[in-house]
């Protein structure tokens, strides 16, 4: 029991020292420093599923280092996206895509429906 909590504490360490490379990287020197130290730790170490990791992020190295010249995500088009997929599943059984396009506008359109006038 003893042994596998002290597994459980290192992984929670490497997966903190991680989250700390990410907030407090100001920019993309330091965040690169941050993560060649990590992965060597983690390559060093035990756990499969770290090793696994560090080799997945060696690999996008690039586009990982690229947030921190840009600190921009795609969040809120993923977000957008889970919506018109819910819209689209909801729109099923309607004739074509215009009455799809229909439903979205309304949904996702922001449109002030109060001041329309029949």
């Amino acid at each position: 029991m003893r042994k596998q909590r002290v597994r459980t504490g290192r992984a929670r360490r490497m997966r903190g020292t991680l989250q700390d490379i990410h907030a407090t990287g100001t920019g993309r020197m330091q965040a690169e420093a941050g993560f060649q130290a990590w992965c060597s730790w983690m390559m060093h170490s035990r756990p499969e599923p770290m090793k696994t990791l560090a080799r997945r992020i060696r690999r996008h190295w690039r586009d990982i280092l690229t947030y921190f010249d840009h600190r921009c995500t795609n969040a809120i088009l993923e977000g957008l996206n889970g919506i018109i997929r819910h819209i689209k599943t909801r729109a099923r059984g309607l004739r074509d895509m215009g009455c799809f396009s229909t439903m979205i506008h309304p949904t996702r359109g922001k449109l002030d429906l109060a001041t329309v006038t029949i």
